[in-house]
């Protein structure tokens, strides 16, 4: 039921503003017999007792504007925000006259101080530090006609300390009932006000008759104030960055007491260990998922993670079982991200393999051994030596909604059906719909041109007397026959058919993949051989 005395409004006046997580700092919202009007100015501390000394707002969106002030005896002058007084919006208006719709920005200032981004999508505005860590900073709620800016509280007492101001609240609430003031006891010349230091607030009531039906109103005007922090710890994000902890991972076990041996990743801290820079730490591959269910924003490769905009952390993923990380590679990572990788903390499980020491040690380098990242160099390979022999990429440039397909081929990390109907249609989608017919039609007749995507690609292998052809066209239609009765489909018998058919059949979802990898790179590498 609508609260007519507007408690819930007076008790949000009164409170600690500084324990929200989040601060409304304009709202212009109607809706059930309601409607809220909020609008907050920034303004030095000694405007406090000016601000707060009546409920009467002190000035509205309309009002904050860069402009001139006209004078009677003086030149007009320009100010920022088109008034003399010290008073500044976060949130201001543009308005076209009802020519365009009116819009709400806020500040610049602020969009800058916290490095924002807005992203249409969401109505959000995003902050993203040294480490590419993404925070949702502003967000920007609308309905119908109704919209509200909300900040994060955190980052809004951050800005107030920089700019030594504090943060008035201005407060128009009205709510209104079917009926008259007297049914409810009460009459015009009824008036509640509570006046402080640091809020004030007035209620007042009213009768009014609409479409020959009596109604009354009660009004709220009110005010409040927030401050910033009292200090900050001001560094640089590379100041920021280098005084964060850093943790203890496992670099070997006890001998007599088959205990765990933890050392930190500071590097600062190994002369004082016999664990160095280079000790291997271990982790099980599980710890890749993350990089991998985000891909516009990690990169996997062979020998490294990418996180776009910020660090690249060595690994060696060139193993099923387990990911390797150097010691000393771990302190790139912020702390949170050190916490992730700690939660997937194994024992040392053997040395660091030949590949990965003539890599790091002897500036040598030899093709991975793993599928997935077999797979995805030959991939690269085929599609240059197919732009150079025919004058265009077998494979189509990637959408960029659909380059995570190719970026998140991998071994299964969690050995699930799920899992595995997800990779077998991002391979299908990578190999068999991101061929690039557009140009092989060009090489075809117009009865070839009615075929299917893999028959004309059969045609073109056998236009341009491709060895070993068959055994190529062959998995990609068994490839796609696994998409059609198993992955994009609901599964029945002709998908156990399948599988027993390609000798899959007593194998689990890791090593069907294994498999599907095996006979795509054998597929590849044949197709490879041909161009050379």
């Amino acid at each position: 039921m609508l609260d007519f005395y507007f408690n819930d409004t007076v008790n949000w006046i009164k409170s600690d503003k500084r324990i929200s997580n989040w601060t409304t700092i304009y709202k212009q919202w109607e809706e059930n017999n309601s409607r809220e009007y909020l609008y907050c100015l920034l303004f030095p501390e000694k405007l406090i007792k000016e601000f707060i000394k009546h409920p009467t707002w002190s000035l509205n969106i309309t009002h904050l504007q860069p402009n001139y002030v006209h004078y009677s005896e003086k030149p007009s002058k320009y100010y920022r925000w088109g008034i003399e007084s010290k008073y500044e919006p976060l949130v201001y208006q543009q308005f076209y006259n009802n020519i365009y719709p009116t819009k709400y920005e806020l500040i610049e200032e602020i969009q800058q101080f916290f490095n924002l981004y807005f992203d249409n999508k969401t109505n959000t505005y995003i902050g993203i530090d040294i480490a590419s860590e993404e925070s949702e900073v502003v967000k920007i709620i609308k309905k119908g006609g109704n919209i509200e800016f909300k900040i994060r509280t955190h980052f809004l007492r951050q800005f107030l300390y920089a700019k030594k101001l504090v943060l008035g609240f201005q407060l128009d609430y009205f709510r209104e009932l079917d009926k008259t003031l007297a049914e409810q006891n009460l009459n015009e010349n009824m008036f509640f006000d509570e006046f402080t230091q640091h809020y004030n607030f007035s209620i007042c009531f009213k009768d009014y008759c609409l479409k020959d039906k009596d109604c009354c109103d009660s009004r709220l005007l009110g005010k409040a104030i927030l401050r910033g922090y009292e200090s900050q710890n001001i560094q640089t994000d590379y100041d920021k960055f280098n005084s964060e902890k850093c943790e203890d991972f496992i670099v070997d076990i006890n001998k007599d007491s088959g205990n765990f041996i933890y050392e930190n990743c500071n590097k600062s801290e190994f002369k004082k260990s016999e664990y160095h820079f280079y000790s291997p730490v271990f982790f099980k591959r599980e710890v890749l998922l993350k990089y991998y269910n985000s891909p516009n924003l990690y990169t996997i490769d062979d020998g490294f993670i990418n996180m776009k905009g910020s660090w690249r952390l060595s690994i060696d993923n060139n193993n099923y079982d387990f990911i390797v990380v150097y010691l000393g590679d771990l302190r790139i990572l912020s702390h949170s991200e050190q916490l992730y990788w700690k939660s997937f903390n194994i024992e040392p499980q053997s040395e660091i393999n030949k590949r990965r020491f003539s890599i790091d040690f002897l500036s040598s380098y030899y093709d991975p051994e793993i599928e997935d990242l077999k797979f995805k160099n030959e991939f690269t390979r085929l599609n240059k030596l197919w732009l150079k022999k025919f004058g265009f990429y077998l494979i189509s440039e990637f959408d960029q909604d659909d380059i995570h397909c190719f970026k998140t081929i991998r071994l299964p990390l969690k050995n699930e059906p799920c899992e595995l109907d997800i990779l077998v249609l991002n391979l299908c989608k990578v190999l068999i719909d991101y061929l690039n017919i557009k140009e092989i039609n060009k090489y075809l007749n117009s009865e070839q041109k009615e075929l299917r995507s893999i028959e004309k690609f059969e045609n073109f292998l056998k236009m341009n007397q491709f060895d070993n052809l068959e055994k190529v066209i062959s998995f990609y239609k068994a490839l796609q026959k696994l998409r059609s009765t198993g992955s994009a489909h609901r599964k029945n018998s002709d998908y156990k058919k399948v599988l027993e058919n390609l000798g899959y059949k007593d194998l689990n979802e890791t090593g069907i993949y294994k498999e599907i990898l095996n006979d795509a790179l054998i597929s590849l590498k044949i197709l490879t051989n041909n161009l050379k």
